[in-house]
């Protein structure tokens, strides 16, 4: 006689688990942005990209793909990130004050559509509920 498998599913969802890492991840991605740190700050976005982008259909998720790599191209079109300022006591040329805010730009905008992603998946800040209304 076949023995009968017992499926094991947990009782507990990661998902708060989730939501708690991306939050985190949204500090450090503030925190090096704040601080400059802009290879960190990329950095940090690509794991947050890494985090939402398995809740993105198949479908969905070649064009959403393809959008965030565009970031990424348009960052390499700016060169490397200089975080640490120059090595010598000389102010910045013009170049790279001009080179740092392009980056700055572009990872902004990388950042907001990590955000609205994130939204569209019902981790954000973006409730929808259809089984309640809310208006009377």
């Amino acid at each position: 006689m076949e023995e009968e498998k017992e499926i094991q599913i947990s009782k507990y969802s990661s998902g708060v688990n989730i939501i708690i890492r991306i939050d985190s991840l949204w500090r450090l991605a503030n925190s090096s942005a704040i601080a400059g740190l802009f290879n960190k700050w990329n950095t940090v976005l690509d794991v947050i990209w890494r985090e939402l982008a398995r809740d993105v259909d198949g479908e969905n998720y070649k064009d959403k793909k393809e959008k965030f790599d565009k970031f990424d191209e348009r960052l390499k079109d700016t060169g490397q990130f200089k975080d640490t300022g120059s090595d010598t006591f000389k102010a910045p040329d013009k170049e790279m004050i001009d080179k740092r805010a392009e980056q700055y730009k572009i990872l902004n905008e990388k950042e907001l559509f990590l955000k609205r992603l994130e939204n569209e998946l019902g981790k954000g800040t973006t409730f929808d509920d259809g089984d309640e209304d809310d208006f009377e």
